[in-house]
C-alpha cells in the first residue's frame, strides 16, 4: 500500500490525567478544564488565503472567484467556511477524511502516555473536560510518521488503550436553490422565547433579519476569535428559532447556544472540535443539542456522546444523505442519539436519505427554506434540515438535563409519531413522521 508522506504531523492523546490547557478563556462553568472554548487560543492557526474567503453561493461547495475589483482569483469556501487546505487531510483505512498526523486516544492510561513519549511523540498542548472526566493531550509524532502509523504504533505499544483518528465531520445537506423571499413558512401558535436549544454546527450569522430577535450564544470551538458566519450554520439555526418576516423556526425566538466547530479553518468539523462543542453546549445547562452533522465512528466522539447523555441531555443528530444502502452516519448511530431522516411534504422519504435500524423519526428536511448570510435566502434538502424539527419537540418538553424526562418525551413522541413506514419502528422512517409543533397532529405538553 502506497503511504501518504506527513509533512508537520502531529498526534492527539486524550487523557484523563492530562492538565488543563491554559490558553482558554475562562467562562465554562461545568467543564472546568475546557475553560471558555470560544477562542481555542492554543490551537496552531493553518495558513489562510492570500485574499479573504468568500462563499461560492451558486455551488456551496470548494472553488475559485474572481474578485471584479482586483481582478484576481480569491478562495472561496464551502458551506460551513472552511477554506481548501488538501494538504491538511489524509485518510484513515476505509477512505475516510482524517487531519493529517493526528492520533486520538480516550483517556490513556500514564503507561501509555509515556509509552508515546517513549516513541518521541513532542507534545503540543492538553485540556481537560474537567466535567466529562475525559482529557486531551495533542503530541506530535517522529518527523516522517503520518496517522496511520502513528495510530498502529500507539496500538502496539499500548494494546490496552483506546485510539483512534481525528476524523472530519460534514453538514448533512444536499443541493441548496436561492429565493428572494420566503414569506409565512413556519411555526404557528409558539412561544418559544423562554426555550434553551443546543447546535453543534458551523457560524451563525447573528445579524440576519430572522435572526436578529433571536438570543444567539456563541462559541467557536475550532479557531480565533468569534469565527465566520456560515451558509449551513445559519441555515439550522433559522430553522430552529427563526423569527423574522420571512422564516420562522420551529421554535420561534428561542434561544440557542451554537457551538461553531468549524471557525472558518480548513481542518474545521474534527472529530475533536466536534466533542468540544457537544461538551460546551452539555456545560451551559441546555438539555437538548442538535447535531446536523455527520461521519465515521469515532472513540473521543463515542465518549463524550455517552457521558453527555448519561447526565440527562438529548442529542439529536442527522442520519446522513449518501444513500438507502449506507448506514445511519455518526453521531447520529450511537446508541441514546435520536436519528433522524429526512422526508417531502407528500411524506416520501428523501431519495439520497440513508436507512438503518437506529433511526428514531423522520421530519420536513426536503426543499427546507432558510437563512443565508447577506440577508438572503434558499431552499435546502438533507437530514440537516428535518434534524431541528425533532430536536424542537424534545427541548418542549425538557427544560432541563433530566433522564427521565427525555425517555418520557421519547415514550410521548413515539406514540404521536405518524407510521409511515412497516408498522412499528423501521429502517427507513424509525418510528414515523413529526410535524412541527404547532400542528394539529401534535400538541404541545406542558413542562
Amino acid at each position: 500500500m502506497n503511504k501518504l508522506l506527513l509533512i508537520g504531523a502531529s498526534l492527539l492523546i486524550i487523557s484523563a490525567a492530562g492538565p488543563a490547557h491554559t490558553g482558554y478563556a475562562a467562562g465554562l462553568g461545568g467543564l472546568g478544564g475546557i475553560g471558555g472554548l470560544g477562542g481555542l487560543g492554543g490551537l496552531p492557526r493553518l495558513p489562510g488565503p492570500a485574499l479573504p474567503p468568500v462563499v461560492n453561493r451558486a455551488t456551496g461547495t470548494l472553488g475559485q472567484a474572481v474578485d471584479a475589483a482586483a481582478g484576481q482569483a480569491r478562495q472561496v469556501v464551502d458551506n460551513v467556511g472552511r477554506p481548501p487546505l488538501p494538504n491538511a487531510f489524509e485518510a484513515d483505512a476505509r477512505g475516510a477524511r482524517v487531519v493529517r498526523g493526528e492520533v486520538l486516544a480516550v483517556s490513556p492510561s500514564a503507561a501509555g502516555l509515556a509509552a508515546a513519549q517513549g516513541l518521541n511523540f513532542q507534545i503540543l498542548r492538553q485540556e481537560n473536560l474537567g466535567g466529562l472526566n475525559i482529557g486531551i493531550t495533542v503530541l506530535r509524532p517522529p518527523p516522517g510518521m503520518n496517522a496511520s502509523d502513528a495510530l498502529a504504533a500507539l496500538r502496539m505499544a499500548d494494546p490496552a488503550g483506546t485510539y483512534d483518528y481525528n476524523h472530519i465531520y460534514d453538514p448533512s445537506a444536499d443541493a441548496a436553490v436561492a429565493v428572494a423571499a420566503i414569506a409565512g413558512e413556519g411555526s404557528a401558535g409558539i412561544d418559544a422565547q423562554s426555550i434553551r436549544i443546543g447546535m453543534v454546527d458551523g457560524g451563525v450569522d447573528v445579524r440576519h433579519p430572522d435572526l436578529r430577535r433571536v438570543k444567539i450564544v456563541t462559541a467557536n470551538l475550532a479557531g480565533a476569535g468569534a469565527g465566520p458566519a456560515s451558509e449551513h450554520g445559519t441555515a439550522v439555526a433559522s430553522v430552529i428559532a427563526g423569527c423574522g418576516g420571512e422564516i420562522r423556526g420551529a421554535l420561534p425566538c428561542a434561544a440557542i447556544y451554537a457551538a461553531d466547530v468549524y471557525g472558518g479553518v480548513a481542518t474545521g468539523g474534527s472529530a475533536e472540535a466536534v466533542a468540544r462543542g457537544i461538551a460546551w453546549v452539555a456545560a451551559q445547562g441546555v438539555p437538548v443539542i442538535n447535531v446536523s452533522l455527520v461521519g465515521p465512528a469515532n472513540a473521543l466522539l463515542e465518549a463524550v456522546t455517552r457521558a453527555v447523555l448519561a447526565r440527562g441531555h438529548v442529542i439529536v443528530a442527522a442520519g446522513g444523505n449518501d444513500g438507502p444502502a449506507t448506514p445511519i452516519e455518526y453521531p447520529a448511530a450511537y446508541d441514546g442519539v435520536i436519528a433522524v431522516t429526512s422526508v417531502n411534504t407528500a411524506h416520501q422519504v428523501q431519495i439520497d436519505a440513508n436507512q438503518g435500524p437506529q433511526l428514531a423519526f423522520a421530519a420536513i428536511g426536503v426543499d427546507v427554506p432558510a437563512a443565508i448570510p447577506g440577508k438572503t435566502y434558499k431552499r435546502f434538502t438533507g437530514t440537516s434540515f428535518a434534524v431541528p424539527v425533532v430536536a424542537a419537540w424534545f427541548a418542549l418538553k425538557l427544560a432541563h438535563p433530566d433522564n427521565a424526562a427525555a425517555a418520557a418525551a421519547y415514550r410521548e413522541l413515539q406514540n404521536q409519531a405518524i407510521d409511515l413506514g412497516d408498522p412499528g419502528r423501521d429502517p427507513v422512517f424509525g418510528w414515523g413522521f413529526l410535524d412541527r409543533p404547532g400542528s394539529q397532529r401534535l400538541s404541545v405538553s406542558s413542562k
